[in-house]
């Protein structure tokens, strides 16, 4: 795990280029406080060049073999990668077999011989999470690649003479050519509506920053010409509907396991976060059966009210099943504006939720445990139907089936499990239908906060988001546009930053994409069965987890109680901060409309923690990248 930055440019620099790149590379230097390499290489016609720059974070090999940049042996081909490939060693294997000799043991090298045998063919042989560049001199062509699920951020910035890549936009910002302006398209989207639709194209908050797309690769020539590929994509047409269950449960559980496994390859301490609910207990549970000893676990609360901010109860039931050493970590409000100060250095855009300030605290409390890679359950709901609505989803998909005496059954489940209203469920379907005729609907079923924003900003941005169609069922298209273009990539944004401020390298086991595919190819009844989500991990884990935790019903999610925060001790701050100078002065605010909405927030009558976080968070951005 590390971080990666250089720029690439048709003429010679009017700019000291190398001081440049050492400036950028050192940016990045919580990425990767192991090692710092860089290199100035000829690239294309006359005084043409590429600049690589590279921090390690040594997790594979901890001897200088893994240094970087580093050049293939017998060819003009030289790269600098962040990321893991987990299963190198199958790939080393069948490298080996075809003639080809190493001098390491890192990942690194496998992935310069692999594009050395295979070409930019390669990346679909990767198991893992990268973002990388490789510079082919021979073949007169640069290439940007990033894992299939974006994993791994890789941003960009492109004038008439340069491309200006890194890990990080504090990195880009170091350039002189890279220009700073507010992506106000971006703004209105995460004031506006919910934090599910900003993370879901490649644009940044920075104007005419962005990043290469997850599950493709650029392709640069030497004119600058880049040409983008998508090397991987979801097949929406494989659903295996007469798969049976016994089948399925093996399937499921051999590649869970084996995606678990592979995670665990490490040369360094590997830990897990430990949130009490089936996904990350299934990870942790499975790493201590696969590891034959105790795993360290950390594990958030932020509330004293149990089932809702206090997974505690189920917590202590894994940590004796598994003998584990653990962690508990509890944040303290009255430094949560502090704190978000120091995150954005870190995260370089707004933070999406208040959750990730906790995450944030379990992060700096991993890297104080010396522990380096910590495995978590990011994506388990997104796969296997885990959410409160996806129930909904399932019932229309049985309805437009036919099958309704399933559907009634299923209701029944449901209503008993989690004391649902008797009516809910009809509307909901009665909800699913019309928006099937109208997908405007999907995304303006969350509240509205655009009467917050100048009048202007409203007129020249606001747009009705509509998602992709991707499948024929609705339960496989809700799930598909979570992971995809809603909850997934806004957690892995401030995932990958959160943990990387600490030098930590995070895996994520649901992301294997092996698992992606066979989940997608599963009907619902093997997600959703007897009213309760996730039917075939529930059945895989038998024998694995604890059976109170197996068995759930109820579901609270890693959530922090920040409506009460900001009416109780950080109420002042909050009200500091939306009648500071600064905020009025942007112009992107009306300041009555947001006194009277933290008004409605303070007196109980509405619950506006979400947005309040949200405008927190872009004011304290602004004062950082742009009023300093």
């Amino acid at each position: 795990m590390c971080g990666i930055a250089g720029f690439i440019g048709i003429k010679r620099p009017d700019f000291e280029a190398t001081a440049t790149l050492k400036q950028m590379v050192h940016a990045l230097v919580h990425r990767g406080p192991d090692d710092m390499g860089y290199e100035m290489l000829p690239f294309g016609e006359k005084d043409g060049y590429a600049a690589l720059g590279h921090r390690r974070l040594k997790i594979i090999d901890l001897t200088e073999n893994g240094h970087q940049p580093m050049e293939h042996s017998e060819s003009a081909v030289c790269i600098i990668y962040n990321g893991e490939v987990y299963n190198y060693m199958e790939l080393k294997a069948e490298l080996i077999d075809a003639g080809v000799s190493f001098v390491s043991t890192t990942d690194t090298e496998v992935i310069l011989n692999a594009y050395e045998k295979w070409g930019t063919a390669c990346f679909s042989r990767f198991n893992g999470m990268w973002a990388l560049a490789i510079v082919d001199m021979n073949r007169g062509k640069i290439i940007l690649s990033r894992d299939r699920m974006g994993v791994k951020p890789l941003y960009y910035y492109k004038t008439d003479e340069d491309i200006i890549f890194a890990s990080e936009i504090k990195a880009l910002l170091l350039h002189p050519k890279t220009k700073k302006e507010p992506n106000l398209d971006k703004i209105f989207r995460y004031i506006s509506g919910s934090y599910r639709y900003v993370d879901n194209d490649n644009a940044s908050f920075f104007k005419d920053i962005c990043q290469v797309p997850k599950g493709s690769f650029i392709e640069i020539d030497q004119t600058l010409a880049a040409n983008i590929t998508t090397y991987w994509q979801l097949n929406p047409n494989l659903i295996q509907r007469d798969i049976k269950d016994d089948e399925a449960i093996e399937q499921f559980r051999d590649l869970f396991v084996d995606s678990v496994r592979l995670r665990l390859r490490s040369d360094v301490p590997v830990g897990a976060m430990l949130s009490g609910g089936m996904d990350s207990t299934s990870i942790t549970c499975t790493a201590y059966k696969l590891l034959k000893h105790p795993i360290v676990t950390f594990s958030g609360i932020t509330g004293d009210q149990k089932g809702v901010y206090d997974e505690s109860e189920y917590i202590d039931s894994v940590i004796r099943e598994i003998n584990a050493d653990y962690h508990y970590i509890k944040p303290d409000p009255a430094d949560i504006f502090d704190t978000v100060e120091k995150m954005l250095a870190f995260h370089d855009e707004p933070i999406c939720t208040v959750t990730w300030y906790s995450l944030y605290l379990i992060a700096k409390k991993i890297k104080d445990s010396g522990i380096t890679v910590v495995l978590n359950g990011h994506a388990g709901d997104e796969l296997l139907a885990g959410y409160w609505d996806h129930y909904h989803y399932h019932f229309y998909d049985l309805f437009q089936d036919g099958e309704i005496d399933a559907m009634n059954n299923e209701i029944a489940a449901w209503r008993d499990n989690h004391g649902r209203p008797a009516d809910e469920a009809g509307r909901t379907i009665r909800y699913i239908a019309s928006m099937r005729k109208d997908r405007a609907l999907e995304s303006s079923k969350f509240t509205d906060y655009s009467y917050l924003l100048n009048k202007d900003i409203v007129e020249e941005y606001k747009t009705v988001l509509i998602l992709p169609e991707e499948f024929s069922d609705e339960l496989s298209r809700r799930l598909c546009m979570e992971l995809f273009y809603e909850t997934v990539p806004a957690t892995l944004r401030p995932e990958d930053r959160n943990t990387m401020s600490q030098s930590i390298e995070s895996r994520s086991p649901f992301l294997d994409y092996r698992l992606i595919e066979f989940c997608f190819s599963l009907p619902g009844r093997l997600k959703i069965r007897g009213g309760l989500g996730k039917w075939i991990l529930r059945e895989a884990m038998k024998g694995v987890l604890p059976e109170d935790v197996r068995t759930r019903k109820d579901k609270s999610g890693f959530i922090a109680p920040a409506d009460q925060w900001f009416r109780t001790i950080n109420r002042m701050q909050m009200y500091n901060l939306l009648n500071s100078e600064s905020l009025k002065k942007r112009g992107i605010f009306d300041i009555a409309e947001l006194n009277a909405m933290f008004d409605e927030h303070l007196a109980g009558l509405k619950n506006h923690q979400m947005v309040l976080w949200q405008i927190m968070s872009l004011e304290l951005w602004f004062r950082r990248f742009f009023d300093d």
